[in-house]
This record gives C-alpha cells, structure tokens and sequence, in this order.
C-alpha cells in the first residue's frame, strides 16, 4: 500500500522538480521509489501542451507586491495518475484544462479565457477548461477567491459545498469543510448550496451555510478584505479561523485543548504573526505559546 504522502499531487510536484531536497531524499530512501521511477519511463513519449502565460497569468491591481505559484501543468497530473493506477489504488485525480494553486501566504490574480479575473487566497486553487469556455464559463474552486466577471454568458464557481451562479459582477467566495460563504460586491449572484437551497444575493449581501445552518447578511462592501491583507469573520467556528492563520503564516497551531466550535466575530492582520495570533486569541480568552525558537508550531490552550 502506497504511504498516504506520495499521492497524485505529491507525485505531480517530484515529476517537476517541485519538492524539497528533503522530501527528495526520503522518497528516494522509500520501498516504492523504484517502481515510480520504471513506470514514469514509460511516459516519456508525452508531450505537453502548448501553454501561452502571458495570457492565463495577470497582476492584482493593488499597491503591494504580489507572490505568485502556478500549479504543476496538469500533463504531470495525468503522468501521476498513470503511477497511482499501476499500483494499485482506488481513485486517481487528473483534473481536465487548466489549474492553478496558491501556497501558504500567496495570492494569485489568474486571467480567465474572457477576461474575468479570479484572485485566489493562500492554499487555494481553481480549475477551468478553457477548450469548452465559449459555451460554459465554469471554474472549480478549492478555498477562497474573488471573482471580477465579465458580462456575457452564465458564469459558475463550482465548489464541494454549493455553486454560485452569475452574468457579470464582482463577489467572493469562502469554501472548506463545513463552510461555504458568498458576499457580493457587486451585481446579483445566486447561491445554491449542494442541498438544492439557494439564495440571490445583491451589492452588499453575504449568505452562509456553517455546520449545515444557513444565513444571510450585510456587509459593508468598502471594509478592509484579504486582498488587502486583512482576513474579517463572521460567526464562524473557530477551527476554520486557524486553519486561515495557518495558511497565510504557513505555521502549525495545535489546538487540541480548546473548543474549536466556538464561534468568532474579527479579523486578523496578514502582516504580523503575533498581532494576528494576539488579535484572534486573547478576545476569546486563549493563551498561545510558540512551542519553541525553532519551529513554527504554535501550542494553545484556555488562558483560565
């Protein structure tokens, strides 16, 4: 049985090099390494698609600088996928069109084929299939992105939790275990969830479904979001707040000593570690402790 670690896009990452000399070494040391490496020979004879960047890649129109990771083309994906077959697992993943990811604490501004933009998050992705784009302006998300939409046929954000559905206009969207989450900056959009309950939401309007419950408010459209290195929070449970300081800081936080359900009303900063842990964790009454100068995990518990 293959170690949970070497999976379709831990494989996609060795073909292009994109692993750190470490996960290189111990892969190399590992049982299944050889085998890898006699299939994937098998491989050689294809070709990777032609790729024009100038056109899939655009710059965040804000003052600071922005970090940009694209995701390993998805011909490497196919390639990993023929691995994951041979030996035996039960699924493999090889995502058609094009797909790109952020890392811990990136944002990418990608340029899809009518111009709509998709600003991603930290450790987020989308996927779209430029071939079949004229007929079905459709993107896949994984995390969180603010879409800038261009006017024309129906445009769809495809997530595990819902769709979100549109013809032209400005929103973001929040997807992860248990959340999903629309505001609207600007036009209409209507949410549906992947239960069938569906909303339309106008500038200023955000809905929800957290934990299997739905809700719907408003917001003030000119607040500081994530593009301005700013996460804000509504109501939500606490583990996914973590999970956000966790992403943009690229630092663990064991939490298994407090009550991650417990709801949280704020925001963090994107710019200072402690400010942000300070921020989120002294309201709510929880001590953090760097678990020591050289590493990046930090140790919470109940302050009381």
């Amino acid at each position: 049985m293959m170690e949970d670690k070497y999976d379709d896009t831990f494989l996609a990452k060795w073909l292009s090099g994109d692993i750190s000399e470490a996960e290189k070494t111990r892969f190399e040391r590992s049982s299944e390494y050889h085998d890898y490496v006699k299939i994937i020979e098998g491989t050689n004879q294809l070709e990777a698609p032609s790729f024009d960047t100038q056109r899939l890649w655009s710059k965040i129109n804000d003052k600071k600088e922005t970090k940009t990771r694209k995701l390993v083309p998805s011909w490497m994906y196919a390639a990993a996928a023929v691995i994951l077959l041979v030996v035996g697992l039960t699924y493999v993943y090889a995502p058609a069109g094009e797909t790109f990811q952020t890392g811990y604490g990136d944002q990418m501004a990608v340029t899809l084929p009518d111009g709509s933009q998709a600003i991603l998050n930290a450790k987020s992705s989308v996927t779209f299939d430029e071939s079949s784009w004229e007929t079905n302006r459709t993107v896949a998300l994984t995390g969180e992105a603010f879409f800038k939409v261009e006017k024309g046929q129906k445009f769809t954000v495809s997530t595990n939790a819902g769709t979100v559905e549109v013809l032209g206009t400005q929103f973001n969207v929040r997807t992860g275990t248990d959340v999903f989450e629309v505001k609207c900056t600007e036009g209409k959009v209507k949410v549906t969830t992947s239960n069938n309950e569906s909303s339309t939401l106008t500038v200023g309007n955000a809905f929800s479904k957290l934990a299997g419950k739905t809700s719907k408010w408003d917001f003030n459209i000119n607040d500081n979001t994530w593009r301005e290195g700013e996460s804000n929070f509504r109501e939500i449970p606490l583990k996914h707040v973590i999970e956000a300081i966790e992403n943009q800081y690229e630092i663990t936080i064991a939490h298994d000593n407090i009550d991650t359900t417990q709801r949280f009303t704020g925001s963090f900063s994107h710019k200072n570690l402690k400010l942000a842990l300070r921020t989120v964790f002294v309201p709510m009454e929880i001590s953090y402790t760097f678990k020591d100068e050289n590493t990046n995990t930090v140790i919470l518990k109940n302050a009381k």
